[in-house]
């Protein structure tokens, strides 16, 4: 018999984002050694494919917004690499659905995760989906997908 644990939550699902629009979701990591979090979009409006906000933080209560918690310093997006943000925002593909996957090591982090994503334009169709796991099932936070396979377009790890 195996210890090993593990489930799938979902944050937030099938929410079509407008101009400014923002969405936020969160996850209860209690029990558990690692995270895997992907934000699955689908294809941005055509005039524009521009994120305005992808970022994960982390907090030892429930977060309703962002600015609840802490950044994840390596799970936040923007113009640029800075000792303030860890990767530089992807695009939207404007003909395939977007894979954004974060893979969170648990150990040594707060109770709760929390995800905020904003698209310049319309995207259709977003959620998101953590999947928990214990050390027991062996995962490695180190472990990407390639970024070039069709729709993904992030990978971050921390």
């Amino acid at each position: 018999m195996s210890n090993i644990q593990s489930k799938s939550i979902p944050m937030f699902g099938g929410v079509t984002m407008t101009s400014a629009a923002t969405v936020f979701g969160t996850v209860d990591t209690l029990g558990f050694d690692f995270c895997e979090i992907d934000l699955i979009a689908g294809t941005g409006a055509a005039a524009s494919t521009a994120v305005t906000t992808l970022q994960l933080c982390e907090d030892d209560t429930a977060p309703t917004a962002y600015a609840d918690g802490s950044p994840v310093t390596a799970l936040v997006g923007a113009a640029a690499v800075s000792t303030s943000a860890g990767f530089v925002l992807p695009a939207l593909s404007s003909t395939k659905q977007n894979v954004y996957r974060f893979n969170v090591d648990l150990k040594g982090r707060k109770r709760y995760l929390g995800i905020n994503f904003a698209p310049t334009l319309q995207t259709v169709g977003v959620s998101c989906v953590a999947r928990l796991s214990s050390a027991a099932d062996g995962v490695d936070c180190t472990r990407t997908p390639a970024i070039t396979v069709a729709g993904n377009r992030l990978v971050a790890n921390a």
